[in-house]
């Protein structure tokens, strides 16, 4: 078994290793940012290259040169092992005493998405990633409540490492005998927002459209301009 197993992945690697360099030698190098795709391409194809020749030099060790070949599928696997451990830890119960009910107060004539997004990443420097984005849709002038489950409110109030919360008016359009509700983009405003705000028992959520982005106001002054903001309060 070892041994068909180590021929095969030696197999396997070999017309990889193969056919990267038969593509780098007849395709063009691209410039400017495609360039430094093709550069890591490279170096990963050079990686492939030492694992094999180390391989081989256990030709008559198969354990240990079937060992060396599943370096690269250790690599493979690495993005898929961490986002289970990440799924885990989100999912692990952390003391909470009280249930998260969101109230959301939407002051515009506005149609407005709500988005909380959790970002993950909680050590100092590394890079942050979004976990999972809570979404809610606040009609004009409306108030509602929203009680989380427990396992949301865990990533609002310990899990995350910040919780981004996200404003977009959305409009209410319709052709070709179907409607539909588009987001604008950019959004209308974002906060960025710790952890411990959510440590409570009620969090309130207010829309204010008087603190708008200059991104956004002018976002909409552009479709305006085109005629692609009909159904706006802006």
């Amino acid at each position: 078994m070892i041994k068909f197993t180590y021929l095969g992945l030696l197999g396997i690697f070999s017309l990889i290793v193969l056919a990267a360099i038969v593509y780098y030698l007849f395709k063009p190098t691209p410039t400017g940012d495609s360039s430094v795709g093709w550069a890591i391409g490279i170096f990963y194809l050079a990686g492939l290259f030492g694992i094999l020749l180390l391989a081989l030099l256990f030709w008559k060790n198969k354990t240990v040169g079937l060992i060396i070949l599943c370096i690269p599928l250790l690599f493979l696997l690495l993005p898929a092992l961490k986002s289970r451990v990440r799924d885990l830890y989100a999912w692990l119960p952390s003391p909470r005493s009280t249930q998260l009910t969101l109230h959301i107060a939407n002051n515009t004539q506005a149609l407005v998405n709500v988005k909380l997004e959790c970002w993950f990443g909680k050590k100092e420097g590394e890079q942050q990633s979004l976990y999972k984005t809570l979404e809610f849709t606040s009609k004009p002038l409306a108030v509602n409540q929203h009680l989380l489950s427990d396992y949301d409110a865990q990533l609002l109030s310990s899990k995350s490492a910040f919780v981004r919360i996200v404003f977009f008016e959305c409009l209410q359009e319709s052709g070709d005998g179907y409607s539909y509700v588009r987001e604008i983009q950019p959004c209308m405003q974002y906060r960025d927002v710790a952890t411990e705000a959510f440590q409570v028992s009620d969090f309130l959520i207010a829309i204010d459209g008087e603190k708008n982005s200059e991104a956004f106001r002018a976002e909409v002054r552009r479709l305006k301009t085109d005629s692609l903001y009909k159904n706006g309060v802006f």
